[in-house]
């Protein structure tokens, strides 16, 4: 075969070897981080569904049909199931509205369930992992339980009509944030003991749940068959939906990882492209050879793309083994240091890690070669005949669709694709415009700086276009390794300073307004930081302007398929703001007198409301309506009361509201929520505090992922400034052995190669400060979700770090064409 012969020739011949080394190295950089993030990406969130106890819970007020368990037995799906209510529970003359949990052998299916014999533990030695559930006719009780009723372990309570002896505590559960834990302390019991309870009658409010897990896509696949199944009673309750600040935390980590997989695409696509562009100019020659020799250009053509297309495949093969071995070395590491054991990858990274060599080898590097049969043969004996090459509108063109499609095949992020292209056509336009006008600029300067100065800013004019190219390259790699590190400090600082360590975990509800200035001042009195008391009612949302919620607006929301909490308040929180429409203080009704409603924005936008549009409720069987005012952008992330519906104050007045606040209790006072409840006994307590943990826990991860993804990143940047720099250095050498034959120093050789890629790192440096904060922008806004914020410090440090980096890197690299005799280049180029 012709072309494997031609290929093992310009193998060995050394032509080909960087533009393997290229695609080896790039194809490595890509899977390594490509496998790496979706091994850490699966564990965040097997980790995060540790909330939930199991990977998806199908929750409903009936049991689930049995015939799916034993569809979902027959696909390997691991299943428990468990009965949620309120009950008071008894212990002599004290009784407490305690969240009672009815489990069955095998819970939880994801986390554990950590129990003690001490209540309150807080040392690892007073604290074991459950190996089963209570055993029948025992309970375990959530801490606070103990001194409520004045009991001890071994004691024994009353669930109903059935008494059930006290053997451990509960220290940590999951799903310690569904509804009904909101209801008081938990009490776990086996679900064998349910009936006996009789609590469980027509009637009662209670919630069923049936817990799925499975290590492998199993279970996508049965959730998907098993959704349209469901009554409208039932749905599919995930971390994301059923955890809703956990959800948004765990997107925002995932959008992080994915922009540094892309950036990882990015720079391995400009290596090719610029190894690709090496390797066509050195066989311009043995095209015109072959040429003379009367091959057509159509085979021509199809001798170097199956050279291509071999080169591919195997330098991508070996490139996925590299890549392989960093993701476990890094993997390796980060067990060792951060004590976390990432799961096992998918197929999807190695695809289209695979996939990537050959897209960029078709998209960067044929354009390249695309112009090589219309050498003219004369072109072996006349060398300065010119070589008409493939317009560069229509290179660009191709290199944009490359990444574009790259970026949603990695990424499968449309706003992120969209974003990065926006950011790199900005690079583009700025550094046609920007670039010519410094290189001018530096021709003045250059009249009045020394020797080694003036030489490398003439270099740099004389090779205007090469020039160009490489500040475009230079900007990009530089843009999106600064983008990256931004992302490790800025944003994910920003991002941790969403969760403070002062952040409210707890949530009282269902204070009765005769109690509110008496917890007030207790809370007060204990100095503790809280929130303002929000009066509160349940309402459910049946109309808006007379008409019933389309099937569109309810699936969109599930806000209209439920009661939701509504107050009034004449004060806006702080994370809070009015985006449209007006305020109380500006806002008057209209002729009809309906009180006024402020709608939080993104519910608004999913049901098409507009500003006057009239909304029904119904309260406890109570018809109110009310004229929208105003839509409102919340942070649902922030723990603090945040509410879909705010009505003007006094609108409410009449509907028996209770009262709702958050507060930030430190562990060392954790006893004073039974102090609390002792007094006011029909007060509820939400314990936010082991979400913000799991949650702070899942932010520390992804900024260590993103470090060593960072670290990964370097080294495709490293390989595009080489091969760039590698592009030029044929050219270098004929002008260094010119130079040096008529007597120039080799120090000013050195010093006027390294002033010259000093300049171009600083140019470029400045263009990509530029980019990156046209990038970070767009990513801030669109996908990160997070303010927007600029970020000075790197104004400076991003052009000083291009001129020292790329100056360095070009020094070190050119360092052959200074060491080689003057003789040796001036034969070669005769």
């Amino acid at each position: 075969m012709l072309a494997l012969r031609l290929l093992w020739r310009n193998w060995r011949s050394g032509e080909v070897k960087l533009l393997a080394a290229a695609l080896m190295l790039a194809v490595a950089v890509v899977s390594g981080i490509a496998i790496f993030t979706d091994r850490l990406e699966r564990t965040l969130v097997q980790e995060s569904n540790m909330l939930l106890g199991a990977d998806l819970i199908v929750r409903g007020s009936q049991p689930h049909n049995p015939d799916w368990s034993a569809l979902a037995a027959e696909d390997g799906i691991e299943q428990t199931t468990a009965v949620l209510f309120s009950s008071m529970v008894y212990a002599g003359d004290h009784m407490h509205l305690a969240s009672v949990k009815a489990v069955t052998d095998g819970y939880p299916l994801r986390g554990q369930l950590d129990i003690s014999t001490i209540p309150f533990a807080s040392q690892a030695k007073d604290i074991q992992t459950a190996e089963g559930v209570p055993a029948p006719g025992e309970v375990w009780v959530d801490s606070r339980l103990l001194p409520l009723l004045h009991i001890e372990l071994g004691d024994s309570l009353a669930v109903g009509e059935y008494e059930l002896v006290v053997t451990q505590v509960i220290i940590r559960e999951p799903d310690s944030a569904s509804p009904f834990s909101f209801m008081g302390a938990r009490v776990l019991m086996n679900m064998a003991d349910l009936e006996r309870t009789q609590v469980v009658q027509p009637g009662s409010r209670v919630q069923y749940q049936w817990l799925l897990a499975a290590n492998n896509n199993a279970l996508d696949s049965f959730a998907e068959w098993l959704e349209p199944q469901l009554s409208k009673h039932e749905r599919l309750v995930d971390v994301e939906s059923g955890q809703r600040g956990l959800g948004r935390t765990l997107e925002t980590g995932r959008s992080f990882l994915l922009l540094a997989a892309v950036i990882g695409v990015l720079l391995a696509g400009v290596a090719i492209a610029l190894a690709a562009r090496q390797f066509s100019s050195r066989h311009v020659d043995q095209v015109a050879l072959m040429k003379s020799f009367g091959v057509s250009a159509q085979r021509i053509r199809q001798l170097y793309f199956v050279q291509l297309l071999l080169l591919a495949v195997v330098a991508s093969m070996a490139g996925l083994l590299v890549g392989e071995l960093i993701q476990r070395i890094v993997a390796a590491s980060l067990q060792q240091v951060y004590q976390i054991a990432l799961g096992t990858a998918s197929i999807y990274p190695y695809v289209i890690s695979f996939a990537t060599g050959l897209i960029c080898l078709i998209f960067f590097a044929l354009p390249s070669l695309w112009f090589l049969p219309g050498v003219p043969p004369l072109k072996i004996l006349r060398r300065e005949l010119g070589v008409n090459t493939l317009h560069l509108w229509i290179q660009v063109a191709l290199a944009f669709s490359a990444i574009l499609l790259l970026i949603i095949l990695f990424s499968q992020d449309f706003a992120l694709a969209l974003s990065v292209i926006g950011a790199l056509s900005g690079v583009l336009v700025i550094t046609a415009g920007m670039a010519l006008g410094l290189l001018k600029l530096s021709r003045h300067i250059a009249t009045n700086t020394g020797s080694i100065w003036r030489l490398a800013l003439a270099n740099l004019q004389r090779r205007r276009e090469q020039t160009l190219v490489q500040i475009v390259v230079f900007a990009t790699a530089i843009m999106l390794l600064l983008t990256l590190t931004i992302v490790r400090t800025s944003l994910i600082d920003e991002w941790q300073l969403q969760l403070p360590e002062d952040a409210p975990n707890h949530f009282l509800v269902n204070i009765p307004p005769h109690d509110v200035e008496a917890v007030q001042q207790m809370l007060d009195e204990k100095q503790l930081e809280r929130e303002q008391l929000y009066p509160m009612v349940r309402g459910r949302l049946t109309a808006i302007n007379g008409t019933e919620p389309t099937e569109a607006q309810r699936s969109a929301n599930g806000v209209f398929n439920r009661e939701a909490n509504l107050t009034w308040t004449d004060t806006l929180a702080g994370d809070n703001e009015i985006v449209a429409g007006q305020w109380w203080d500006k806002w008057q009704s209209s002729a009809e007198g309906l009180p006024g409603v402020s709608v939080e924005i993104e519910l608004a936008e999913e049901a098409g409301l507009s500003i006057g549009d009239k909304l029904t409720f119904s309260l406890g069987g109570l018809i109110l309506e009310a004229q929208i005012a105003s839509f409102r952008s919340l942070d649902w992330r922030s723990m603090k009361p945040n509410f879909f519906f705010i009505f003007e104050p006094g609108a409410l007045d009449n509907y028996s509201p209770t009262y709702i606040t958050s507060l930030y209790l430190p562990l060392e006072q954790k006893s004073f929520i039974n102090d609390l409840l002792r007094r006011y006994p029909t007060m509820l307590v939400i314990e936010l505090d082991r979400i913000i943990d799991q949650i702070r826990t899942i932010v520390t991860q992804v900024s260590n992922g993103v470090l060593l993804v960072l670290w990964l990143t370097l080294v495709g940047g490293c390989l595009v400034l080489i091969a760039a720099v590698t592009s030029s250095i044929d050219s270098r050498k004929q002008e260094s052995g010119l130079l040096r034959a008529l007597g120039s120093p080799r120090r000013l050789m050195i010093g006027s190669v390294w002033a010259e890629f000093s300049v171009l790192g600083l140019l470029s440096g400045i263009i990509a400060v530029i980019g990156a904060e046209i990038l970070l922008i767009s990513l801030q806004y669109w996908v990160l979700e997070t303010p927007i914020r600029p970020h000075y410090i790197f104004w400076l440090v991003g052009p000083l770090a291009g001129g020292l980096f790329v100056g360095s890197l070009g020094a070190l690299s050119c360092r052959s064409v200074v060491n080689t005799p003057p003789a040796v280049v001036l034969r070669e180029a005769g």
